[in-house]
């Protein structure tokens, strides 16, 4: 994972929205193994509503936004998007590689 990850570094910027406080991400980045990637607080969920990512309930987790990765080309349109809905999984690298590879 951490290879794939620095294999998408190489192209461009790469970090981690969320609609947590920068106090909960920062206590958060100190356990990860992903630190390395800087994390940006949305407490005011502006972009997870921007990138329509908010449950509208879930079983009471409104307002929480749901696991995505965005891939945005240079001239800030998105180039590929996907939405995890498996608790714990993680985004394809190989496909936001690959379309890395197209937009190069």
């Amino acid at each position: 994972m951490q290879s794939r990850l620095a294999e998408i570094k190489q192209s461009g910027e790469v970090f981690g929205i969320s609609v947590d406080s920068p106090f909960s991400l920062a206590k958060w980045a100190e356990f990860e193994k992903f630190a390395d990637v800087p994390l940006l607080s949305d407490i005011g969920k502006e972009a997870a509503t921007a990138y329509d990512v908010l449950n509208p309930d879930a079983g009471g987790l409104k307002g929480i936004a749901r696991r995505s990765a965005f891939l945005v080309d240079k001239q800030g349109k998105i180039a590929k998007a996907e939405l995890v809905t498996t608790p714990g999984q993680l985004p394809d690298l190989d496909g936001f590689i690959a379309e890395l590879k197209k937009l190069a």
